[in-house]
């Protein structure tokens, strides 16, 4: 296990360890990235943070549906002491309208999206009346449309495991959106407890379609795996809810070790089907449905011994 204390120090360790984060965008389309190509695409991106006047302690509000775009500049900002904060995309105007809510609770924060979503956002703020709130943020928008040149490094800053690493908010869907800080302490507990318990190595291949606004799409599949150095592998969730069956086709073509996936999820990927789905999941060792009735709707054909001297985890019952 790495011998980090904050994030900014996982990544600096990981950018000499020969490793890719896969990105997959259908049943045959996907693009490798290393970890030394991910840190350097950080430092560029950081440039034009930092050059746009983003510093140590600042929010970035992260506004993006592509999971590259996302992680390049979540990492971005983690090297440069500049705070994320994840807002889901969606389709709709509560979407936009809970962005402006946090933009306004924030005070004043960057943001990183496409120039049709900010478009969208604009058109939305003039509508409900908070022009202002959006033209405080056009003052401080970076548009991922014009990141053409990223050979240039920002600089970075070096952590400390009080700082604060990104913040977390709920959905706002019933009340004022609430913002959960997490510290660099804080994820780095998280990474060493699970990984204590889960015994997740650099063998491991993992697979998720879980939105990466979401903890378990960022914290439980892409931090931590990438803290644990494993190969992971990131399908879009809208190509999920579109084409349920293929998460499972493609952990059975990678021979995923780890997957994970709400109850609705498991059900989703077999509803096609009347009789149980059959995959060559003998790499699986860790995906565990929460109840019997979504256990059954897939058969493993088999649970191997754990890749460490810690004993093996029972397999679930079916």
């Amino acid at each position: 296990m790495l011998n980090a204390k904050t994030l900014t120090e996982v990544i600096e360790a990981n950018r000499k360890f020969p490793r890719n984060i896969t990105y997959l965008e259908g049943e045959n389309e996907s693009r490798n990235v290393s970890f030394a190509e991910l840190h350097e695409r950080a430092l560029g991106i950081l440039h034009h943070l930092q050059r746009i006047g983003a510093r140590r302690g600042d929010k970035l509000i992260l506004f993006l549906g592509n999971n590259e775009q996302f992680i390049d500049v979540f990492w971005a900002a983690v090297l440069g002491g500049i705070v994320p904060v994840p807002i889901a995309l969606g389709i709709s105007d509560e979407h936009r309208h809970k962005l402006l809510r946090i933009a306004r609770k924030l005070g004043k924060p960057f943001i990183y999206t496409e120039r049709k979503h900010f478009e969208r956002i604009g058109a939305f703020a003039e509508q409900v009346g908070e022009s202002e709130v959006y033209n405080e943020l056009r003052s401080r928008v970076f548009l991922v449309d014009q990141l053409d040149d990223i050979s240039k490094a920002g600089k970075p800053c070096l952590a400390r495991p009080e700082d604060v690493a990104f913040i977390q908010f709920s959905s706002g869907s019933t009340s004022e959106p609430k913002g959960v800080v997490l510290t660099h302490g804080n994820i780095i507990a998280n990474w060493r407890g699970s990984t204590e318990v889960a015994h997740f190595n650099e063998n491991d291949v993992s697979l998720s379609w879980m939105p990466l606004t979401h903890d378990m799409g960022l914290i439980g599949f892409h931090i931590i795996m990438f803290c644990n150095r494993v190969h992971s592998h990131i399908m879009p969730t809208e190509v999920f809810v579109r084409r349920p069956l293929l998460w499972l086709s493609l952990a059975s073509r990678i021979r995923a070790s780890i997957l994970c996936s709400p109850n609705f999820g498991y059900k989703s990927s077999t509803a096609p089907s009347p009789s149980p789905s059959s995959c060559a999941m003998n790499s699986c060792r860790a995906s565990r449905p929460r109840n019997s009735h979504a256990m059954r709707c897939i058969r493993f054909t088999a649970w191997p011994k754990r890749p460490s001297r810690s004993a093996s985890r029972r397999p679930a019952r079916r």
